[in-house]
């Protein structure tokens, strides 16, 4: 929100306020008249305070609580006090103890707030304070303590303030403090009450722990006895380092048997020659030896055959040693594939006795660590009941010296004095008064302005028809003008220096800035409905804008309730229904006026069908005559939604001025107007707001122009203008 707008709905709201100032009073003074009976008619009631505090301090019987119970939080356990200091039996203690049956507060009854009275007379229902929270109805004495009492926690301490009222101070005073040291009284025997019966469930429950205890430590021995199970962790040990060992020598065993099978799958896929060149035989010594035999022998068969045939016994027993050693070679190759797949069956052999091995020690291993989890749960459950049973021994001690010691977590911080009035407190309750007083005025005021839907502001105008020009604001006419009925007065010649003759100034001068653009101008005046001032605003508009030097044409273009003529005391006809229906001409219709450059045609004989005389083609050419005559022609229409002639006639001119009354038009009604016009293809040059009473509602309409008018132009006594003069009116 800008700083503009913030002050303009500031104004605004002070405007309402101002407009309605008495209605305001009115509430104000009626709250303040009540407060002043209220004051010096109420018994005098008197308040004492007792301040206790309220540390945090639970008892903590069972080691498992936090497990099995969440223990409740500080705010819990201080509603819980706070509870209980308004319980009814404590209640009962006090008035007992202090014979409050037997004082004259208890004759006056509970007290009730302002609410609940109207409740117990008007709707007669029972007040709430005589029953407890069970629905449990309370004796007198009871009741009326405890609406008297009052609990209130001081805000982030552990302090609690015991307040309670009564007619008599002093019985304030001691009703406080007695039931301060009744509650600490019953704080203690609840502590002693419950360590007493805490002691006694810890006794029965160690002894039923003591003999889970035993339960648990026999179904250990005897599992260890039947599973032979003398020291688990040494035999998991060895266990262990068993798998290690075999899984090592199974996973050496099955790369070497990986590695030999493939040498023997690959021996096994080659022909003997090429066995021959495979990298294993050729690396054999043996082979190596017979290759170097070979090749000698070979070479002395080369020599020899050189020099012998091939039946000489040389030749003869070189080939056969020849042959001899291939045949030898042949045996050694067929022997190394024989010691490769030997090798490959010892080592798929080892490798399955390994894994056998590592299996059956799996199993071992498996079934001891089956039996150390049942071991370990039994081992658990001995431990967890031996825990428990030494924590119950423990508490079951200390309960038993808790209960022998008085203590208590709550004490008495400041006693109450004698009780200080509190009611009723004169300034206070005219300061409550007229806070009422002013919160109901305005909230009448602000609900009468909402159901108000009548336009009264030009920002009302401006918010609502946002896309119209806003020609300016008129004031109401003074009550002398208005005595004598609803005639038009023309107020530019009768008090041309009126606040009134000045606003219509003010018109003419925003109207010329709105129809710059053209010259001769035809202008229609009209409203939503009637008794809005559309006569009187056409005749001074038209005036006006003939004190410029223009010459000026208005119209009485309503045929239905012509008053135009009493103005400028003339007849009516004939006058424009002579003209539309050819019974005249115009220059018998238009009549001269007292006022220079001011001419008037009236609404000659009332027709029985005055809208489609105006819907004629004859008046578009007789609208079209007076504009080439004229500067300006200004028409004064019946009103938008009372009758059908001002649709027809929208678009036929140039502009329309549409008059809205302040604080009569309503905006539903302008809007619909507005939508009319448009519909029929009207012009809204501008929007004036109408009868704006300066001097009932000052400030309410003085920030727009009401304090201009009222201080800078003075009323002066009507000085008659007129000239004598008479023109003679050109034709159409």
């Amino acid at each position: 929100m800008t700083e503009q707008t913030f002050v303009q709905d500031a104004r605004r709201y002070l405007a309402m306020l101002h407009k309605r100032r008495g209605l305001l009073a009115s509430c104000v003074v009626t709250s303040m008249i009540i407060a002043v009976i209220y004051n010096y008619t109420s018994r005098p009631l008197y308040q004492a305070t007792t301040k206790i505090l309220i540390e945090r301090d639970t008892p903590n019987i069972l080691p498992t609580k936090e497990i099995l119970d969440v223990a409740p939080s500080s705010a819990d356990y201080h509603q819980t006090q706070y509870q209980l200091l308004q319980g009814r039996s404590l209640a009962e203690r006090v008035v007992e103890r202090i014979g409050f049956q037997r004082s004259p507060e208890v004759k006056t009854g509970a007290l009730m707030s302002p609410l609940e009275k109207v409740r117990v007379l008007f709707l007669g229902n029972p007040p709430a304070r005589t029953m407890d929270g069970d629905g449990i109805m309370l004796t007198p004495a009871v009741a009326a303590f405890r609406s008297r009492l009052t609990i209130e926690p001081i805000r982030g301490t552990r302090l609690v303030d015991v307040k309670f009222r009564a007619y008599d101070p002093k019985l304030a005073a001691l009703a406080a403090n007695t039931l301060a040291e009744l509650y600490i009284e019953q704080s203690l025997e609840y502590h002693y009450t419950t360590s007493k019966e805490a002691t006694g469930w810890l006794s029965e429950r160690l002894k039923e722990q003591q003999a889970k205890v035993e339960a648990a430590e026999r179904a250990l021995q005897s599992y260890r006895e039947r599973e032979g199970l003398v020291n688990l962790e040494e035999r998991q040990s060895l266990v262990e380092q068993k798998l290690v060992a075999l899984n090592g020598a199974a996973l050496n065993a099955r790369t070497e048997r990986i590695a030999k099978e493939t040498l023997h799958k690959r021996m096994q896929s080659l022909s003997t020659g090429e066995l021959e060149t495979f990298p294993l035989v050729m690396g054999d010594p043996l082979i190596q030896g017979l290759k170097a035999q070979l090749a000698e022998l070979q070479s002395a068969r080369a020599r020899l055959s050189e020099t012998l045939g091939d039946r000489h016994p040389d030749m003869i027993r070189v080939r056969a040693q020849i042959q001899a050693t291939n045949e030898k070679i042949r045996t050694e190759i067929h022997n190394i594939a024989r010691s490769v797949q030997s090798d490959y069956q010892t080592a798929r052999q080892q490798e399955a006795s390994l894994q056998a091995s590592l299996d059956a020690v799996k199993r071992e291993a498996l079934e001891i660590n089956g039996k150390a989890i049942e071991f370990g749960v039994l081992k658990r459950e001995v431990d967890s009941h031996q825990q428990l049973f030494k924590d119950l021994l423990n508490r079951t001690k200390e309960t038993g010296l808790e209960s022998e010691l008085p203590k208590t977590n709550i004490r008495i911080n400041e006693r109450a004095e004698a009780g200080v009035r509190i009611s009723p407190r004169h300034l206070r309750s005219y300061q409550i008064a007229l806070m009422i007083g002013l919160g109901l005025g305005i909230g009448l005021i602000l609900l009468f302005e909402h159901m108000d839907n009548t336009i009264k502001t030009p920002e009302d105008l401006k918010q609502h028809l946002a896309d119209l020009p806003f020609l300016g604001v008129v004031p109401n006419a003074p009550a002398p003008a208005r005595s004598g009925g609803a005639t038009p007065t023309l107020m530019i010649a009768s008090k041309p220096h009126s606040a009134m003759a000045e606003a219509y100034r003010v018109l003419r001068t925003n109207l010329l800035f709105s129809s710059a653009e053209s010259t001769g101008k035809s202008v229609l005046v009209t409203s939503a409905g009637p008794g809005e001032g559309k006569t009187t605003t056409a005749v001074n508009l038209a005036a006006s804008l003939a004190q410029t030097g223009a010459s000026v044409l208005i119209v009485e273009a309503d045929l239905r309730r012509p008053r135009l003529g009493q103005v400028f005391s003339t007849t009516r006809a004939p006058g424009l229904s002579d003209l539309i229906v050819g019974r005249s001409e115009a220059p018998q219709a238009i009549r001269l006026t007292a006022y220079k450059g001011l001419m008037f045609l009236p609404c000659g004989y009332v027709p029985p069908n005055p809208a489609e005389l105006l819907g004629s083609g004859r008046m578009k050419e007789i609208v079209r005559a007076l504009r080439t005559h004229y500067d300006w022609v200004i028409f004064d229409a019946p009103p938008v939604l009372a009758m059908a002639d001002t649709p027809v006639l929208c678009p036929l001119v140039d502009g329309i001025v549409l008059v809205v009354a302040a604080e009569s038009s309503t905006r539903p009604a302008v809007s619909r107007a507005v939508d009319q016009i448009k519909n029929t293809a009207g012009k809204i040059i501008g929007v004036i707001l109408n009868k704006v009473d300066l001097q009932r509602n000052a400030y309410y309409y003085g920030q727009y122009y009401g304090e201009y008018y009222r201080k800078y132009y003075a009323e002066e006594p009507q000085r008659p203008t007129k000239s004598g003069r008479r023109a003679s009116p050109p034709p159409p």
